[in-house]
């Protein structure tokens, strides 16, 4: 099976990058490939609960559907962010980047970045 992994580095209010991420693992998930997505820097304001609009959503969907998400504890950190207001099932890893390498070294077919 096919794995894609995905990093977004971008906020959900800077343009329509995050939008767009969610909608490649969308439509990646309906061709039955294992995706998986890291959240780095600005980027793990996309993980906070309760978002509204196609992010919040696309978000749920995406947990529910089995796509792997993964926040950088150190990045939520800088940013006042608890793990209480991570959206449930979004698992929040202390070496994100670590962890991201070997994905991609060992495991990923495509990878994507925004």
């Amino acid at each position: 099976m096919t794995r894609l992994c995905a990093l977004i580095t971008k906020p959900p209010h800077s343009d329509e990058s995050a939008e767009r991420m969610c909608g490649i693992t969308q439509r990646a998930e309906e061709r039955k490939m294992d995706v998986s997505v890291y959240f780095l820097g600005e980027g793990v304001l996309c993980t906070k609960k309760n978002q509204k609009g196609y992010i919040g959503q696309n978000m749920k969907n995406a947990l529910e559907n089995g796509v792997v998400m993964k926040a950088s504890a150190k990045d939520l950190r800088a940013r006042a962010i608890t793990a209480e207001q991570v959206e449930a099932g979004v698992e929040i890893v202390e070496d994100l980047e670590g962890a991201l390498v070997e994905d991609i070294m060992e495991h990923a077919d495509r990878v994507i970045s925004w």
